[in-house]
């Protein structure tokens, strides 16, 4: 039986710099690259109705939007209405602060919070979504399984960033198979170091982005990488996914939509092959 296409959807992390010049212009040029649907950074300015009639003239859709779990603790009912105005199907949430580790006061309350958030989605009909990153990968159990345990009966599905979890030296695949029914979004960032193991050990990220020397720690386009994106397909279709996400944070000296190109031209054809 034929599964349903999955949608490719570009990230606006990449370009939020453009986006607060101009997000029109970005979902413009988004579109004019191939890409589906937006994964949203916040709103830039503009009303949800405004995105909303934005998306409907270029065809594409608002798979969901990243919001900082305080900002919808403090108005979960605005944040709420003015995603369903968008038509976002999800809400993505993260965890707010590297520093609130296990055994930490703030852990369990933060835990609570999520689950809270979670809730109010699904009560929704909002589908609530856990982003990764490298440091909840640090710990044993990692932060995002726990996240993942604790918050299932409010419906809470992961929206698994591939390239931050190689980044922690996590197991992408073991992920993938583990919420294989709960993955409809799924993130594919690609990375370049000459010794991961070395990187990978950096609780400095910033330090890492910042290098000059090239090698050292490189984001690339998606299929540009070190990430084994031809041996994960398998497993990320076998999740059934309604979107794929080319997650990309930094250019460097190229071009942003160039790069941005570059991912999507890569998964499609992949895509392509492995369906």
């Amino acid at each position: 039986m034929k599964m349903e296409k999955i949608k490719i959807a570009a990230p606006l992390y990449i370009l939020r710099n453009e986006a607060e010049q101009d997000l029109f212009a970005v979902l413009e040029k988004l579109k004019a690259i191939g890409f589906e649907g937006v994964e949203l950074l916040g709103f830039f300015g503009k009303k949800p109705e405004e995105i909303k009639a934005k998306l409907d003239e270029l065809s594409m859709e608002a798979v969901g939007n990243h919001v900082p779990s305080n900002e919808f603790i403090k108005n979960p009912d605005k944040v709420i209405r003015d995603h369903l105005t968008i038509g976002c199907r999800y809400i993505t949430i993260a965890w707010p602060d590297r520093a609130i580790a296990p055994g930490t006061p703030e852990f369990d309350q933060t835990i609570s919070d999520i689950k809270v958030i979670a809730g109010r989605c699904k009560e929704a009909g909002i589908t609530p979504l856990y982003h990764n990153h490298d440091f909840e990968y640090r710990v044993s159990p990692s932060i995002a399984d726990v996240v993942m345990e604790s918050c299932k009966a409010e419906g809470i599905c992961m929206e698994p960033d591939l390239g931050w979890m190689l980044f922690a030296q996590a197991d992408p695949a073991e992920a993938l198979a583990r919420y294989s029914y709960r993955c409809p979004v799924i993130h594919f960032k690609d990375i370049y170091a000459k010794d991961l193991s070395l990187v990978g050990k950096s609780e400095e990220l910033g330090e890492a982005k910042a290098r000059p020397e090239k090698g050292y720690f490189e984001f690339r386009p998606v299929g540009y990488g070190m990430l084994n994106i031809p041996k994960l397909m398998p497993l990320c279709l076998a999740c059934k996914p309604e979107w794929f996400v080319v997650d990309h944070d930094l250019a460097y000296e190229r071009d942003s939509y160039q790069d941005l190109k570059i991912s999507v031209d890569y998964l499609k054809v992949l895509m392509g092959i492995c369906e």
